[in-house]
């Protein structure tokens, strides 16, 4: 025997054979409001309804027209040819060091052994080692010169220190600070000159002026290379009267001898 409660005051309740019809007619799973659900179960229902409202599945037909496909067909669109994928080579491939190999690098066998004519030892003499830090800190010249370098000395680099040395003999109207140093310097480091925006074109050198070293600048100055010249014939005229007094003398003591 089924036992109709009317909590509501519904006067059709007394005919009706089922109490929910369907669930449309589920009026209890909502509250007096009929807004919050009144189960977990319920919420969790509503919530994915309205998820696949808000997302629009964009649906494509199978008669859709592909576009560029049909550019590229009728000739408006140039075909453009992918780029293969490159394919690793087989000595690529073989060059990659296995587990092996990297353990055998540190090994004595290597190729040319056996034409050694005594087996190298692994360990270092206290000597040798010295040898080599003593090489690796001639290197630099220190921390507290901010690591400068030896770098190597080739004929150009030689012949610019050796106008720097001689740079008050360059300009006579110029006063030089005199060098403490006769030798080339061992430790030094090229650098390059930037204009300042600030100096005027005038004071800048050309392009046809830049050259690779501060000799190959000299011999191009047309100023430098005249008074290189007038100072040049000076020198050889000196010499001349000095050969010229010696050779006088040189005669004077024979004939002196000779009496």
């Amino acid at each position: 025997m089924d036992i109709i409660v009317d909590t509501k005051g519904q006067a059709n309740l007394k005919d009706k054979e089922q109490l929910i019809e369907s669930d449309d007619d589920d009026q209890d799973k909502f509250d007096s409001s009929g807004t919050e659900p009144l189960s977990i179960f319920t919420t969790k229902l509503v919530q994915e309804v309205e998820c696949k409202k808000s997302k629009k599945t964009k649906k494509t037909s199978s008669n859709d027209i592909d576009i560029d496909q049909f550019e590229r067909d009728m000739g408006w669109k140039s075909v453009t040819k992918q780029p293969s994928k490159k394919v690793a080579d087989v000595k690529t491939l073989t060059k990659e060091l296995t587990p092996i190999d990297k353990v055998l690098q540190k090994s004595a066998l290597k190729p040319g052994f056996e034409q050694l004519e005594s087996v190298p030892s692994l360990q270092e003499s206290q000597r040798r080692l010295q040898a080599k830090r003593r090489a690796e800190r001639e290197k630099t010249k220190g921390k507290e010169w901010f690591n400068l370098p030896a770098p190597e000395l080739t004929d150009e680099i030689k012949h610019d220190l050796q106008v720097i040395q001689m740079r008050s003999v360059l300009d006579p109207k110029h006063f030089y600070k005199k060098n403490d140093l006769k030798a080339l310097p061992k430790y030094f480091q090229i650098g390059k000159v930037v204009d300042s925006p600030v100096d005027y074109y005038s004071s800048r050198l050309t392009k046809k002026e830049r050259k690779n070293t501060i000799v190959e600048e000299l011999m191009a100055d047309a100023q430098f290379a005249k008074y290189n010249k007038r100072k040049y014939k000076e020198i050889i005229e000196e010499k001349k009267k000095l050969h010229y007094r010696a050779h006088k003398h040189a005669k004077r003591l024979k004939k002196g001898k000779k009496k």
